[in-house]
């Protein structure tokens, strides 16, 4: 872990209640701004592998709206 993202000078705690993926409110870190995401015929998709295999080996996001889901597995679009 490096100074970009916060240190990573401490142990990794999770509490109980953590959840991997969850519903945030629209805007800000979401799958719509995130380097995974994809729109299929079907819906939005997640193409991350770790994201994946989190969701029992399927890609489709369980929202429609991909400005409102979020996972660890976040990453920023890069810039062009």
């Amino acid at each position: 872990m490096t100074d970009e993202f916060g240190g990573g000078r401490g142990p990794f705690i999770l509490p109980d209640t953590h959840v991997a993926g969850m519903r945030v409110p629209k805007g800000g870190s979401s799958c719509a701004n995130c380097r995974f995401a994809r729109k299929l015929k079907d819906g939005p998709h997640c193409m991350n592998t770790y994201w994946i295999t989190w969701n029992g080996g399927q890609s489709r996001l369980p929202v429609d709206d991909p400005s409102t889901y979020c996972s660890d597995w976040y990453e920023p679009r890069r810039r062009r």
